[in-house]
């Protein structure tokens, strides 16, 4: 059996297509937050002084996280109603997760699994769910504007200790 499509003429200014808008640096940064995640768990693996995970989950939330957090909260967040469901369960997260940064000195293991186990899901839960629904509304000079946000942020790569390789 052979399948034939006839393709009318059509005068290319007739011709329509739409561009799938992406968010790259943002899917990137997610990456890279999954590779934090991996990190813990492999310093953990590793049996790696506790001290030093800690010092580097403590400076990654300060010097990473957090910021990536008010980015996507001010520029991609943006993009949705602010009563949009996903907006809602997405800023709740990020609250939660802001609290369990706040390390407890007398079971720091527990706090780290805790950490890794929420962040992973988290960001797992954001780019299969609301990434697409930005992509909906996201103009390109919008992704612009969060691409040149997300690549101010310093990465796993910037702290001193790695003590996962």
């Amino acid at each position: 059996m052979k399948l034939t499509i006839e393709i009318p003429q059509t005068k290319s200014s007739h011709l329509t297509y739409s561009v799938r808008l992406n968010l790259n640096e943002a899917c990137t940064r997610h990456h890279k937050t999954l590779f934090f995640c991996w990190n813990i768990r492999a310093g953990i693996d590793k049996g790696v002084d506790i001290q030093r995970i800690v010092d580097y989950v403590n400076w990654y939330g300060e010097e990473i996280l957090f910021k990536k957090f008010e980015i996507e909260e001010q520029y991609l967040f943006t993009l949705l109603d602010e009563d949009h469901y996903l907006v809602k369960r997405a800023l709740k997260e990020h609250r939660r997760l802001r609290r369990l940064f706040k390390i407890d000195t007398k079971n720091p293991m527990k706090s780290l699994i805790y950490i890794e186990e929420e962040l992973d899901l988290h960001i797992r839960f954001e780019e299969k769910q609301m990434f697409p629904e930005f992509e909906k509304n996201a103009t390109q000079k919008q992704l612009k504007e969060i691409k040149d946000q997300f690549n101010k942020l310093l990465t796993n790569t910037d702290w001193k200790d790695q003590f996962w390789l």
